[in-house]
């Protein structure tokens, strides 16, 4: 650790303290192992997100999002041996944060192992993780500032809809909660 991180920690954590959490407007439902969250059944074609973000030191705002997801196959000729195709999820989405201007992003995503993934989020700095865990999709990345973010997915029994949890830490300190419902809309 550097010299100034090591002084700059302490100061970090004392503020933490003073810091007062964004309040979770729902709590998370509950995991099961059925249905099962698989990210790519899920987020083919549109859905819909409306919620509500909670940022510390502000009041909290809507947020809406419109995605539309689409299956593309990828082959890879970057060695001597023909690897096999690729399935990646390109999901295109247009944020919507209180009065900000819409944003757009895209995540990719591809499947690594029976219910991992690992992709980019142009919102990301680094690379994107998820994991299946029954019917919860949990996704961690970082971003711009070295804020972590983590969101846990649960997917409804009726598998059209999912509750979305989404908190942004620094420092072990909670800086942000979004609270959104997610609908399939196709």
């Amino acid at each position: 650790m550097s010299r100034r991180a090591a002084l700059l920690a302490p100061l970090a954590l004392a503020l933490a303290g003073c810091v007062k959490a964004p309040p979770l407007t729902a709590p998370a439902p509950p995991q099961a192992e059925a249905p099962l969250f698989d990210a790519f059944a899920f987020f083919l074609g549109t859905s819909q997100g409306t919620g509500t973000l909670a940022k510390a030191f502000a009041d909290p705002v809507s947020v809406r999002v419109t995605s539309q997801g689409r299956i593309e196959t990828v082959v890879s000729r970057e060695a001597a041996w023909a690897a096999p195709p690729r399935r990646v999820l390109v999901l295109d989405q247009t944020v919507h944060e209180g009065d900000k201007p819409p944003r757009q992003r895209q995540w990719r995503l591809t499947e690594v192992a029976p219910g991992r993934y690992e992709g980019t989020l142009t919102d990301a700095i680094g690379p994107v993780a998820a994991r299946s865990l029954g019917n919860r999709l949990e996704i961690t990345f970082t971003i711009k500032g070295g804020f972590s973010v983590r969101q846990e997915l649960t997917l409804a029994p009726d598998g059209r809809s999912a509750a979305n949890m989404l908190t942004v830490t620094k420092l072990g300190a909670t800086l942000a909660v979004l609270s959104e419902d997610i609908r399939k809309t196709s």
